[in-house]
């Protein structure tokens, strides 16, 4: 933004070289003007010293650029027909000058200022070709002509001032990675502000839709300072984009209609957010989203002028696309860390949980033999083989966590029968265990799941249904995996499967089928799986 001319300066500088080319043309040309010589040049020297004075004074001072854009209008207009009058031949400033008049008001306005424009021209190029057709230099097939043109280049500029649109360079739209990058969303989305028009400074204000406090928010040279305010419905702040002068209490917007609207004095910006935002010259911008609504004030901006009024509607849009992306990725984030706390939470019950529950049930039963004076050191023995066993195991389990991927199924199957021979220590019951996988690689997430799966089936089984003989069935169905774990305990409801099974075959996108009765139960299980061949 900051190596380009706003179009104020570019109006400005058009008319001044044109009106030094109409002055030199006519000077350089011995048989022009054909009417009123000394009024010419007048004419012609007052609109050069009038063009040199307006383009300093509106250089770099966007309000009174807004403020002289309609008089410097008409004065073009006035000039343009006093030389289409006093003019003739290849000096006469009809043309060019026509197609000036006409993209300034484009630029400035839109389409009804310029059809205004067209009309008022078109109808002094008309009439003064009735004044001079008596004077017998009046070409009339000439004059049909141009009129002909002027008529089509009207229609072609007329198009451009209801279509036209300020380039914005090298802007793009708020990207996953901008939404996740360094620091807190307000900052990063005051930053995307701050590099969208060049500013050295930024401030935000910004009220959640759940929340009557306001941030605001400043990034400049010292880094990122932080505070709040009173509700932002208190505040009286402008509804569109703003360019604002605090030290001389100027303002100017652009409403929706295009009209533009001058502040002197009563300002649009309260004083308690001038102050407390310590602001001095720039670009207010409303801002407005499904999660909140604020105000961002961008200030140092190269080349400030009413062109950002443009620039400053879509700068809005995208600071809230910004906000916008950074709420919808935190909910997602926190979609998922809940999902993960929950998923864990799962993990350590079916693991460890249900281990110290079955350690637990040996301990006592060792317990209880040594006080009838037995021996219980192979006993002992045996649990801290099992420790031990189960220590690997949840290694094993934390480093699948952490790297994910795939495994051999062959690994797969040999964990699966390792942990059979456990769980029959653990619990001091039979578990069989059988196992027909194909294929040569299955995920590690899968394995997981199995794994707590049949201790949770097998825990159930034995705390639930007192049962004494358990048979885990493993093997490849299609595209499933089918996991089957009979048991001859006392049974349960078949409409009230344990939650902690139904809970993680429904997570893993899987199905439970329940068949149970005193003296047998099965649980047939079915999770979606992709096992590499």
């Amino acid at each position: 933004m900051g190596s380009l001319q706003s179009s104020g300066r570019v109006i400005a500088g058009g008319r001044l070289l044109l009106a030094c080319l109409f002055l030199f043309a006519v000077w350089s040309d011995s048989t022009q003007p054909t009417r009123f010589p000394t009024e010419t040049y007048g004419v012609l020297l007052a609109y050069v010293a009038w063009a040199s004075a307006l383009t300093l004074v509106t250089w770099r001072d966007w309000w009174l650029d807004a403020r002289a854009a309609l008089p410097a209008h008409v004065i073009d207009i006035g000039v343009f027909m006093a030389m289409l009058y006093s003019t003739e031949g290849y000096t006469s400033p009809y043309f060019t000058f026509f197609v000036f008049l006409l993209l300034a008001a484009a630029i400035r306005w839109g389409w009804r200022e310029t059809a205004a424009t067209a009309a008022v021209v078109i109808l002094v190029y008309f009439a003064v070709g009735l004044v001079i057709a008596p004077s017998g230099i009046f070409d009339s097939e000439r004059f049909i002509v141009r009129t002909g043109h002027l008529l089509i280049l009207s229609a072609i500029l007329i198009w451009f001032g209801s279509n036209q649109r300020i380039a914005w360079p090298n802007r793009r739209e708020p990207t996953t990675e901008a939404a996740i990058g360094g620091g807190e969303p307000l900052a990063r989305a005051l930053r995307a502000g701050i590099a969208g028009l060049g500013a050295r400074r930024g401030v935000l204000l910004w009220s959640d839709a759940v929340s009557d406090e306001v941030s605001l928010v400043t990034v400049d040279h010292r880094g990122i300072t932080r505070s709040t305010l009173p509700a932002l419905d208190a505040l009286d702040l402008p509804s569109v984009p703003t360019l604002y002068d605090i030290g001389t209490q100027r303002a100017l917007a652009r409403e929706a209609s295009g009209r533009w609207s001058f502040f002197r004095g009563e300002m649009p910006i309260a004083p308690a957010v001038s102050q407390a935002a310590e602001l001095t010259e720039g670009l207010a911008i409303p801002i407005r989203s499904g999660i909140g609504a604020g105000f961002a004030f961008l200030e140092s901006i190269p080349n400030l002028s009413t062109d950002h009024l443009e620039f400053g509607q879509r700068l809005g849009n995208e600071i809230a696309g910004h906000l916008q992306a950074a709420a919808i990725l935190a909910a997602a984030e926190e979609s998922s860390i809940a999902k993960a706390r929950v998923s864990v939470a799962r993990d350590l019950h079916d693991s460890v949980v249900q281990f110290l529950a079955g350690l637990g049930f040996r301990l006592e039963d060792l317990f209880q033999a040594s006080l009838d004076g037995e021996n219980v050191a192979a006993g002992l023995a045996e649990i801290k083989e099992i420790v031990i066993g189960e220590q690997a195991q949840l290694r094993a389990f934390i480093g699948a966590l952490r790297t994910g991927g795939f495994m051999k199924v062959s690994d797969a199957e040999r964990d699966i029968g390792a942990l059979c021979q456990r769980l029959t220590r653990q619990w001091d019951i039979s578990c069989g265990c059988a196992t027909e996988l194909a294929g040569s690689t299955m995920p590690v997430r899968l394995h997981l799941d199995i794994v707590q799966l049949v201790r949770e089936g097998v825990a159930n089984s034995v705390r639930h249904g007192k049962a004494r003989h358990v048979d885990i069935l493993l093997r490849t169905d299609g595209d499933h995996i089918a996991l089957s774990i009979i048991d001859d305990g006392s049974g349960f409801d078949d409409e009230h499967p344990p939650a902690s099974l139904a809970g993680r075959v429904k997570e893993a996108g899987g199905a439970l089928t329940v068949q149970s009765r005193k003296g047998k139960t099965q649980l047939l299980l079915r999770l979606p799986a992709t096992l590499e061949q």
